[in-house]
């Protein structure tokens, strides 16, 4: 037995006569036909906006409206179920195919970079510390981030700096992310890739650039892409990703990138021509981080997707729903 809906706090005008004198069914049309607001809807009916959404509720109950999400986001979010209880995922966002031509790589990534900057939104705050990592997945959810004005929030820069130039390069997605959520910004004032070992090492032992990689410890966050290892890879520095280096690494086991480091099919770093050269964070680290939101999807990127799921690197995923629908066929 249903309890009565509450009286109006002041007597409602009469409804049409074609309602009879059922204002709930009134309600019911004037807001999900009409299109108007539950405040246009009491005004119009004479009572408060509390009896209003009363009436709605009432409306649904007695099945007069039926709420139906379109099957593509149904899909989305079972096979975003699916996903998160397959590899241990805190979350898992996929957005729908779309209707863009096959192949459009520039428009996908265009939608998962605004996918992405929707799952990230809800998480930033005063205290947060955000990692950012490159490429232009990352390059596409900085660009749709929306303006905030967040000054004790600062942005972190996870990997050392480019030398290429590229828009999708490290120092560029930070800055821009930490411009749009009006945030500081902590570049990282050291190469991403040096000329050996020794340099690396004597970077890494000089006091600023020591603190730098300790300020990454500190992020509560960290958002990333993986790469592909093809020729379409988008590396911190490409003068030092040859096609010879691609093919050391691929006779090694590898089948993509994650922040520059190269992983195999189970997500460990395989050993190649760049190993102990790269300054930026290591996989151990990432994985160490309370929240870590992996941005990519196509059928390129299926395999260095499932090895970064399936080592753990990521507690959330964005992707797109061929990505998951394969992700959850293997």
């Amino acid at each position: 037995m249903t309890s009565p809906l509450p009286r109006p706090s002041r007597a409602p005008n009469t409804p049409p006569a074609s309602f009879g004198d059922d204002a709930v069914a009134w309600a019911m049309w004037l807001y999900y036909a009409e299109g108007r607001t539950q405040n246009e809807v009491a005004q119009t009916l004479g009572v408060s906006r509390a009896s209003v959404a009363n009436y709605l509720s009432e409306a649904r109950r007695r099945g007069l409206v039926s709420i139906n999400m379109a099957p593509d986001v149904l899909a989305g979010v079972e096979l975003g179920r699916i996903l998160s209880e397959r590899y241990g995922l805190a979350g898992a966002h996929v957005i729908p195919a779309g209707e863009t031509a096959a192949g459009d790589l520039a428009e996908l990534r265009r939608r998962l970079g605004i996918a992405g900057s929707h799952v990230l939104r809800p998480r930033l705050g005063a205290e947060t510390v955000l990692g950012v990592a490159w490429g232009r997945t990352m390059l596409a959810m900085a660009q749709a981030l929306p303006e905030q004005s967040i000054p004790s929030m600062r942005v972190v820069q996870v990997s050392g700096s480019s030398l290429g130039g590229e828009e999708s390069s490290p120092e560029f997605c930070t800055g821009l992310i930490a411009t749009r959520l009006g945030a500081r910004c902590e570049n990282f004032h050291a190469p991403a890739i040096v000329s050996s070992r020794e340099m690396r090492d004597a970077l890494l032992a000089e006091p600023g650039i020591a603190r730098q990689i300790s300020r990454i410890d500190t992020c509560n966050i960290i958002v990333f892409g993986v790469g592909e290892l093809d020729e379409s890879v988008v590396f911190s520095d490409p003068d030092f990703l040859t096609r010879s280096t691609i093919a050391r690494y691929l006779a090694e086991g590898a089948v993509g990138v994650v922040i520059g480091r190269f992983i195999d099919a189970q997500g460990e770093e395989v050993e190649g021509p760049l190993s102990g050269r790269q300054i930026a964070i290591e996989l151990d680290r990432l994985r160490a981080a309370p929240e870590r939101i992996c941005v990519a999807g196509g059928p390129r990127k299926l395999a260095v997707v499932r090895a970064t799921l399936s080592a753990g690197y990521a507690t959330h995923l964005v992707t797109d729903a061929d990505t998951a629908r394969r992700l959850v066929e293997d």
